[in-house]
């Protein structure tokens, strides 16, 4: 390593998921990051405070977090951006609920000074939530997705997302013509897809089969092989009632999942929301594929659609993660959709350690970026969060001094986005609090 190199020793007490089961644990460790937001190493801090690495550095700033919590960065695999103003909206089950309040909601995203305004919003309540991937779709709107895009960008923002695309069965201010709708997603791909060394990624984004012809759906699996890494974000068996729809409008089809896959929709990179009624065919046929599924239990709830499949999938070895689903899910923090995705089971219990699994390890191997973020590993990114349990009424306050694991159930069970100290992508604070903001002063240690 060069002499020169600038180093920032953030310390803490580091878990990071290793699987369902394990986690790595390190009370008085160390998260050590490189200028260009890579992670070099993890472990004690006494330790490699002593090695070669540190001693060999140019400059070394430490960040001391005390007993506060450094962990994996939050991915959430499922939400819209244009519902950020629609949360908690009741009463409807899933298509009367689009058609009453959501159908409104992204009309108004034709005017892009809006769009604008809600994207500095969201993007905000992103990191303030600790979530630093998220699979998001849009509007119909080709302006108003640009100008996402370029929030995200200058946030510094880690995103997976794309322009929605419906060419029926949809109100006529979001009903496009196809190829238009084909054409402005190509070009938005070419725009954004991969910025800033694949910070940023595009998902090719049908809203799901009722609002899309069989065109469209084709025209989205070749768009998705056209633009290599690039994704295909979409819905699929949610509602009883959209899957009748669904089978009316495609009788060809042997179920919901049979329409994307005739439309070679199926694969790697291919992210399908809520998937709650699937039969055992189906669920082979994800595994087989390679594709995956963002379970996002609280909207689940809220809309009264169905219980996820939970043991069965994970038996299966099908790759899942977690999403937040928001507006139908009513917070963006990650804690409370782990919560709701123990509870929402009638029988099956979770454990915490699985819980945070999902949402981050879990939910980076689903997006098949695993390789890159999800834990905090050398040579990953270093997309991480400062979480202290104590900013919560209702934890105990001596908490930091139980075991990990009781730690674990505190924030899984009790958690939300009050624990959030700082929000870190590749390394650069995207949200601190104000202590965060204090503590992150550090002081330059003498090597």
């Amino acid at each position: 390593m060069p002499s020169d190199t600038e180093i920032t020793a953030y310390l803490g007490h580091v878990i990071s998921p290793l699987s369902e089961k394990e986690y790595l644990d390190y009370r008085g460790g160390a998260l050590l990051v490189s200028s260009a937001g890579k992670i070099l190493a993890v472990g004690p801090w006494e330790e490699l405070q002593k090695s070669a690495l540190v001693r060999g550095a140019g400059s070394l700033k430490v960040v001391d977090y005390g007993e506060r919590l450094i962990l994996p960065g939050l991915v959430d695999l499922h939400l819209h951006l244009p519902q950020v103003t629609q949360t908690g909206r009741s009463g409807e089950h899933l298509l009367s609920w689009l058609n009453r309040y959501i159908f409104p909601a992204e009309s108004r995203f034709a005017d892009t000074d809006h769009a604008r305004k809600i994207a500095h919003w969201f993007f905000d309540e992103l990191a303030r939530n600790g979530t630093t991937l998220a699979c998001v779709m849009t509007t119909i709107h080709k302006e108003a997705t640009d100008a996402a895009f370029e929030v995200a960008a200058a946030k510094g923002s880690r995103v997976i997302m794309g322009k929605v695309m419906m060419d029926a069965n949809s109100p006529e201010a979001l009903t496009e013509e196809t190829e238009k709708s084909v054409e402005d997603s190509r070009a938005l791909a070419r725009k954004w897809h991969g910025y800033d060394n694949d910070r940023l990624l595009y998902a090719f984004t049908p809203r799901f089969a009722v609002s899309s012809t069989s065109r469209l759906l084709q025209a989205a699996g070749e768009l998705k092989a056209e633009f290599p890494g690039s994704f295909i974000h979409t819905h699929l068996a949610e509602a009883r009632e959209e899957i009748q729809f669904v089978h009316d409008q495609f009788p060809r089809t042997r179920s919901y999942l049979d329409v994307y896959d005739q439309a070679k929709m199926l694969g790697q990179r291919s992210i399908f929301a809520h998937a709650i009624h699937l039969d055992d065919h189906d669920i082979n046929t994800v595994k087989t594929t390679g594709s995956s599924l963002a379970h996002c239990p609280s909207s689940n709830f809220f809309l009264k659609s169905g219980v996820f499949a939970y043991q069965k999938m994970q038996e299966a070895g099908v790759l899942f993660g977690l999403g937040s689903d928001v507006a139908a899910g009513p917070a963006m923090s990650m804690f409370c959709v782990m919560k709701d995705a123990q509870f929402i089971q009638p029988s099956y219990w979770i454990d915490p350690r699985e819980l945070l699994y999902r949402a981050t390890l879990g939910g980076a191997r689903a997006a098949w970026l695993d390789d890159q973020v999800g834990s905090l590993e050398e040579s990953k990114e270093a997309d991480f969060i400062i979480v202290d349990p104590r900013r919560k009424t209702g934890i105990v306050d001596n908490i930091l001094s139980q075991s990990s694991d009781e730690i674990l159930s505190s924030l899984v069970f009790l958690g939300d986005d009050r624990l959030i100290e700082a929000t870190y992508v590749r390394g650069r604070a995207v949200y601190e609090s104000t202590t965060a903001l204090a503590l992150a002063q550090g002081y330059q240690m003498s090597l």
